[in-house]
């Protein structure tokens, strides 16, 4: 088993991905860690599978999808070929520093954590995004909704750059319902119900390409995705005797949970 999956899904952003791939590749090699890279196209109409098909080698793997599904439809797709003790996923334009992917996978491949997520708001942190007062609003009212109502301590579920152990990632990705953006507040929210242990590091952005969320239509669409979670909770539809018994050994053992 490799040390490291990183999963991006892509949709209509190949030649930005194709450009800041290999610093990606380059940093992961000087790393030393065991790596695969898998880029989950989703349904892309504007030619970019022959970009991303020229970027196949040893260590990336290029999964093409029929039709557009959404940013979790993909990641499932591509966690479900993931092979990595952590498995982390990140935006198509790479924004983040990459010098926290081994802190990252070191919390996770330790045993210290079952979850690890970038954070903007937490000191350290380097967010250069210039916002419309619009989508300003937006974020600010969905930030609040989701920490009163789903992940109480949790600040930035939308940070870009998140990373699973494997068990947990081949555990968990199954049960969520949601192929888009609500998927990351979805997967928090289910992690949190198994008492999964999560961490919180700085993230810190050096990049920022152009965004396709757009503050009203997704805004909304998220938000009724998430008044849809507790009521599938209560259904039982995020049940899951593994999640459970990895949160129990954890407890039992003594390692880190919280």
């Amino acid at each position: 088993m490799t040390a490291l999956s990183v999963v991006v899904p892509v949709y209509r952003g190949a030649e930005e991905l194709c450009a800041r791939l290999p610093k990606l590749s380059r940093f992961l090699d000087q790393s030393q860690l065991d790596y695969e890279i898998i880029i989950v196209d989703d349904g892309s109409d504007d030619g970019s599978n022959e970009l991303l098909l020229a970027l196949a080698s040893g260590r990336i793997q290029i999964l093409l999808l029929e039709k557009n599904v959404g940013k979790f439809g993909a990641l499932k797709a591509g966690m479900s070929l993931a092979k990595g003790r952590c498995r982390l996923f990140t935006d198509a334009d790479l924004p983040y520093d990459y010098a926290v992917i081994p802190y990252m996978v070191d919390l996770i491949n330790s045993g210290s954590f079952h979850i690890v997520v970038g954070d903007r708001t937490l000191p350290g942190s380097i967010y250069r995004s210039e916002l419309g007062w619009l989508r300003g609003l937006a974020t600010r009212v969905f930030t609040v909704f989701v920490r009163l109502l789903v992940t109480g301590g949790l600040h930035d579920t939308q940070c870009g750059i998140k990373a699973l152990r494997g068990d947990v990632a081949d555990a968990i990705f199954p049960l969520l319902k949601e192929n888009g953006f609500a998927g990351d507040v979805e997967l928090l929210y289910v992690a949190l119900s198994h008492n999964l242990g999560i961490r919180r590091v700085p993230a810190r952005l050096v990049h920022q390409g152009p965004s396709s969320v757009s503050a009203l239509r997704d805004g909304f669409r998220m938000l009724r995705s998430i008044i849809a979670l507790r009521p599938r909770r209560s259904r039982g539809d995020y049940e899951s005797t593994t999640l459970t018994d990895i949160a129990d050994q954890t407890y039992w053992t003594g390692k880190h949970s919280s």
